[in-house]
């Protein structure tokens, strides 16, 4: 234990002696350890352990995919889910039933998120309440749910300002009194519900919960899928017209659902993090060595009067570990901020929002892990290198005579061009995250969405029970909102989000009575949807208004439409139509046979209807009121400020009825740079300013090389130049000795380049092997690299002979 307290106050006199030495070098461990200790929070909130749920790798999602490999969530009515429950693999299963529902009983109504849940949920789970206790089946005796709530965390916080007596008061959710018997835990946001409340499917067939289910210890995958797609086949066997029909069951995990490919990103940014520290540590290595030489006087003596190797190799260890724990301690300050920079910077909707993304014990325990491997990454070759001295030159010599051992000067080639191949590797991939990017913002949509936002009108529940008043309702609620000042037109959209989705099902042309398997996009739109958009008319018309209130079978088709099912043909005056336009809902309500014959009457421009990332679809356009929900969604074009006039229709809404709350008002770029950008601008910003580090670590570490060798070829340059040697030649000579490490780097960072070109494409976006990249990212490390180079080598070339030849 002495010998370890020796060595530790030897290492801090060590470090104190060389103050630039030692800014340099936590600097490097700082942003190396600090970078990666932020991203391994990322990483551990969201991939490692993002739920705080029991038994969260049981629970997975059910997925009904249609050809294209993708389709929604798995929808049972109360038959069916007490069928689900006795599969054999299945350990447990709840229900869920979101809908937007107003706080009433207030000054000032506010849209809810209101959760129906089978009354299992908690159980399932097992997450303990923050506050007060959980419902439970007892809460639905015989089925029937008894009017008791749990609040969410945040919502206890929004709302309640966090009473602790909340529990025992009443709240009304559409003029239904229920009490409040819990708060949820903080990370319990399942459905990112507002309020939780027990409920039920009723005996209508058509009423469909989502199912959400637990496998049984043990359970595979596979054999699931395969249990469950027997049953879902038995569901829709009688019903020609259930959404589930033709589905492949695939079973995946929440993360799966939830994440995507975005789980991969985030591993490739923490590879490239990693390879940013490695670079980090390259430097210290190089200044490491770069100081052990000039202290080889101390350790040969120190060989000389008996220290072993061990004991030197051990004494230098120390020092190397010492600052790689200084450099974490700094490192994990940086986090802090850099995590809440982190968890700001990700996309909203691409990670579970039960994730507690912090620097915790865990992400502290793997810091500590990092400083004590870097340390000795970093400092085991130099320890070895000079722990080994030879002696009897370095007491009978000078320092500058024996430093530069061929053996030293190969172990910085090999770190400079092992910096320049990593970096070269992060700025390939920087550049084509930020070229998939680019052409991601610029990709044409199809419309306008400038001065465009969206939002929902929850209309009074239950005061428009027919289908003539609800449409009436609609209408009013629409011309209103088109008559706010500020607002140029607004549109009714139901099912149709451009340029993110829409309802897809399967259609049917008269012209075409052999076509089978083909599907579109149902939009169900008011006339004002195109001009509010922007989306031009190609040919024919638009249906009116008159035709909307009285649900005419009209319908317009996209150019994807015409392309893939009308080619050659004249669209105008075809029959088109689909069974799954007859949904049978409780709380929806439908014109006469909304599943017969559509004549298409006009061809509009393709507006993008399945993401940033698909081609447009083929989509449908008929009259909303063929299909009316319970709330209303429209799209509005403002004149000026979109968020003012948000605002003004929120007011005017209000005005307008007490209970009628606009709810999920966003502008149509705040959609676009959440959901539609958010991803490629998180990748291309991180892999950006990995890049930018690496660069400046890799520029720093070149700049210590030359000037290391610089200062050990004093002597041979000042005798060079006392021969007549010109000044260039002295600047070739220091510059060409580096560019071999250069060249070498260049070559392994494009061939690294190149080899994992698919697996940066498939999670970054772009390609990093595209000739374009790759040689503007080589030409800026090299432009870099030389502008590191020209000072140490001008110095080098203007240093005085007399002075040189007289340097020790």
């Amino acid at each position: 234990m002495n010998g370890v307290l020796q060595d530790l106050r030897y290492a801090i006199r060590q470090i104190r002696k060389s103050p630039g030495f030692a800014f340099t070098t936590l600097l490097s461990l700082t942003l190396g350890i600090g970078a990666t200790t932020a991203i391994f929070s990322v990483v551990y909130g969201v991939l490692l352990d993002p739920y705080p749920y029991r038994d969260p790798e049981r629970m997975v999602h059910v997925e009904l995919r249609d050809k294209s490999d993708r389709g929604p969530l798995l929808f049972v009515n109360r038959s069916e889910y007490q069928e689900l429950v006795r599969a054999s693999s299945i350990d447990d299963v709840f229900l869920m039933n979101q809908q937007q529902e107003t706080l009433t009983g207030r000054q000032f109504p506010i849209s809810v998120r209101v959760g129906q849940y089978s009354s299992n949920l908690f159980t399932y789970m097992g997450v303990p309440p923050a506050l007060g206790r959980e419902f439970t089946p007892a809460d639905a005796p015989g089925g029937k749910a008894s009017p008791v709530a749990v609040l969410s965390y945040l919502f206890w916080q929004q709302q309640f300002g966090g009473n602790r007596s909340v529990v025992g008061q009443t709240i009304e959710l559409d003029h239904i009194l229920y009490s409040v018997i819990g708060v949820a835990a903080p990370r319990f946001t399942w459905g990112d519900s507002d309020v939780y409340v027990p409920g039920t499917p009723t005996a209508d067939p058509h009423d469909y919960w989502m199912a959400f289910i637990k496998l049984k210890p043990g359970a595979k995958h596979p054999a699931a899928a395969a249990e469950l797609q027997v049953l879902v086949d038995r569901f829709v066997k009688d019903d020609l017209r259930d959404f589930r029909r033709d589905r492949k069951v695939a079973i995946v995990t929440l993360n799966e659902e939830v994440l995507g490919r975005f789980s991969g990103t985030l591993v490739l940014l923490f590879v490239a993090v990693i390879a940013l520290l490695v670079i980090g540590c390259a430097n210290v290595s190089i200044l490491l060595l770069a100081q052990g030489i000039a202290r080889q006087h101390e350790l040969a003596v120190r060989a000389s009067i008996g220290a072993s190797r061990v004991r030197l190799v051990r004494q230098l260890l120390t020092e190397s570990v010492l600052l790689s724990f200084a450099g974490a301690g700094l490192g994990v300050l940086a986090a802090y901020r850099g995590v809440s920079t982190l968890s700001s910077m990700l996309p909203l909707y691409s990670f579970p929002h039960e994730a507690a993304i912090r620097v915790n014990g865990t992400v502290l325990a793997f810091t500590a892990a990092i400083a004590v491997i870097t340390g000795i990454l970093f400092g085991i070759s130099p320890a070895w290198q000079l722990s080994h001295p030879p002696i009897s030159e370095l007491i009978q010599a000078n320092s500058t005579k024996v430093a530069g051992s061929a053996r030293s000067r190969n172990t910085h080639r090999l770190l400079i061009a092992g910096q320049v191949a990593l970096t070269l590797l992060l700025m390939a991939g920087a550049g084509a995250a930020m070229k998939a990017f680019l052409a991601l913002i610029h990709a044409p949509l199809g419309f306008e969405p400038e001065h465009i936002f969206a939002l929902n009108v929850a209309l009074p529940k239950g005061a428009y029970p027919t289908w003539q008043a609800r449409l009436n309702a609609n209408e009013v609620v629409r011309q209103t909102i088109a008559e706010v000042p500020g607002v140029e037109s607004a549109s009714v959209s139901t099912a149709w989000f451009p340029p993110f989705g829409g309802f897809n099902g399967n259609i049917e042309i008269r012209s075409k009575p052999s076509l089978s398997g083909a599907s579109a996009v149902l939009a169900l739109v008011s006339p004002h949807e195109f001009s509010t958009l922007r989306i031009p008319l190609l040919a024919g018309r638009i249906f009116n208004d008159a035709e909307v209130r009285r649900a005419a079978h009209l319908a317009l088709v996209n150019q994807a439409f015409v392309k893939q099912f009308l080619a050659g043909a004249d669209p105008i005056g075809q029959g088109v139509r689909s069974s799954m336009l007859k949904i049978e809902r409780p709380d929806l309500l439908l014109t006469q046979a909304p599943d017969d014959w559509l004549e298409v009457i006009g061809v509009v421009g393709d507006a993008r209807n399945d993401g940033l990332d698909h081609p447009t679809k083929p989509a449908v356009f008929l009259p909303y009121s063929f299909l009316l929900p319970p709330d209303e969604s429209l799209f509005v074009r403002s004149a000026g400020n979109p968020e003012v006039a948000i605002m003004s229709v929120k007011q005017r809404m209000r005005d307008m009825h007490p209970d009628m709350v606009v709810g999920n008002a966003h502008t149509m770029v705040w959609w676009l740079n959440t959901q539609g950008w958010g991803q490629g601008r998180f990748i291309a910003t991180l892999f950006s300013l990995f890049a930018v580090l690496a660069l400046a670590l890799a520029a720093a570490g070149l700049y210590s090389v030359v000037s290391f060798a610089v200062t050990q070829r004093t002597q041979e340059v000042g005798i060079r130049m006392a021969l007549g040697a010109p000044r260039a030649n002295i600047l070739r000579l220091v510059i060409s000795s580096t560019a071999v490490m250069l060249a070498a780097g260049l070559v392994v960072g494009l061939g690294l380049s190149v080899v994992l070109s698919r697996v940066v494409g498939s999670w970054a976006g772009g390609s990093p092997r595209d000739p374009v990249t790759l040689l503007s990212a080589a030409l800026v490390l090299v432009l870099v690299s030389v502008v590191a180079c020209v000072p140490p080598a001008w110095r080098a070339a203007s240093v005085d002979p007399a002075v040189a030849l007289r340097y020790e």
